[in-house]
């Protein structure tokens, strides 16, 4: 394997499913990766296991962090692992998913070949589709790209991926010009995995692996988890008429500040094109309402969706 690799595992609470995945990540056919895992405050054990499993693993294998204060959630307890690590590529694990043998050999093979055809100085992000799996390993879907309706290709559009995210966490890597440019992750960051693939889509290149690599484990307890056309469902609960307007508002309010900070950490050296669009969405918010409407058609912002992208407008 040329080139280092950390993977990062952020935990909480995960004894019951935790081993399974610490069993998949010594099955892959890759050898020589180092797992960097940080725990938020967990209650049930699951320190313990990753203590013992770190300790037969030695700390050129596996470390885990520790930190004086808790994260607060998934998007904080990575941000803090990427942080950490100085490997020329990370991947992102989950504490109760499975990996397949050949997730993290496959992954980073698509890396190094878009490396070889942009260099190494481009931020490359890859992730593949995921098999969802009930509590038990059960198959429920062979894939959650064709049970969420998610059209990847489409939603990696700068125009569309500012609204909706289309890029699952655990099911990513990224070189190390990407970790370089997205830290530091800021506070108004909607989840580490989002802002990640929008740094790599305006800044670098970004492939999805039409491949199921991932058992992606739901058992009510996930921090995101899998439900058929979730994303389509969460827009319109979204945009259901409120009284004050206020819960839409915030909706919108996260994505304009969110874009804002990505047009400030990755903006000074984005093509043209890429930096009007990002300062037309980010701008938004000070546009007149017919003026908002009209940038948005303009650029086409908004979901893939047309009937999703009609409510946007709407209550833009």
């Amino acid at each position: 394997m040329n080139g280092s690799v950390d993977i990062l595992l952020a935990t909480y609470n995960g004894a019951r499913y935790l081993p399974a995945l610490l069993a998949s990540l010594e099955g892959q056919t890759e050898a020589g990766f180092r797992v960097l895992v940080a725990d938020d405050g967990s209650s049930d054990g699951t320190t313990a296991i990753l203590n013992d499993w770190a300790a037969r693993r030695g700390p050129q294998r596996a470390q885990v962090l520790t930190f004086p204060d808790r994260a607060g959630g998934a998007r904080g307890n990575f941000a803090r692992l990427l942080a950490a690590s100085d490997a020329d590529y990370v991947l992102f694990a989950d504490q109760d998913d499975v990996w397949h043998p050949t997730k993290l050999a496959r992954t980073l093979a698509v890396l190094k070949a878009l490396e070889d055809a942009h260099g190494a100085d481009a931020p490359c992000m890859a992730f593949c589709d995921l098999r969802v799996v009930e509590a038990d390993l059960t198959v429920r879907h062979p894939s959650l790209w064709a049970f969420q309706g998610l059209d990847t290709e489409a939603g990696l559009h700068p125009r569309h991926l500012l609204m909706e995210n289309v890029v699952t966490g655990c099911a990513m890597g990224i070189n190390a010009a990407a970790r370089r440019i997205a830290l530091p992750i800021p506070a108004v960051a909607i989840m580490h995995d989002w802002w990640l693939a929008l740094c790599c889509v305006f800044a670098g290149h970004v492939t999805a692996i039409p491949e199921a690599l991932i058992d992606y484990r739901q058992h009510g307890g996930n921090d995101v988890g899998a439900s058929r056309w979730s994303l389509y469902q969460r827009l319109v609960a979204r945009l259901r008429p409120r009284q004050d307007g206020d819960g839409y508002r915030q909706f919108l309010n996260q994505r304009l500040d969110q874009a804002g900070a990505i047009l400030q950490q990755v903006g000074p050296g984005l093509d043209g094109d890429h930096r009007t669009l990002l300062e037309s969405f980010a701008g938004l918010r000070s546009r007149s309402w017919l003026v908002r409407r009209l940038t948005a058609l303009k650029y086409g912002f908004g979901p893939r969706d047309l009937r999703k992208r009609a409510g946007f407008l709407l209550r833009l």
